[in-house]
């Protein structure tokens, strides 16, 4: 994973380092989804083949918070298969 540092114009843009950029093979008008993780900006490239993976994640990903904050969670084994845990989540 490579590091960089950048900061925020008083416009609000920020740049990412050509060589984050190329290593990653962001070109120009390159879309991206913009989280806000607890005060932590995370961008994700937006790609046609995973966007509606992505999408289905982050239903996935609310929808868990809110039980969590509800305080329904279901445990789940190392052992479980990705399908297993799948149906428990979407239980």
């Amino acid at each position: 994973m490579e590091v960089s540092i950048t900061k925020m114009s008083e416009n609000g843009q920020v740049v990412i380092p050509a060589e984050i950029r190329r290593d990653a093979g962001i070109e120009p008008s390159t879309k991206f989804l913009v989280f806000n993780e607890r005060g932590n900006i995370l961008l994700k490239v937006i790609r046609k083949e995973s966007l509606a993976q992505d999408m289905h994640m982050l239903e996935v990903i609310e929808r868990s918070e809110q039980q969590i904050k509800a305080g329904k969670f279901v445990k789940v084994d190392s052992s479980m298969s990705d399908q297993e845990i799948d149906e428990l989540l979407m239980a």
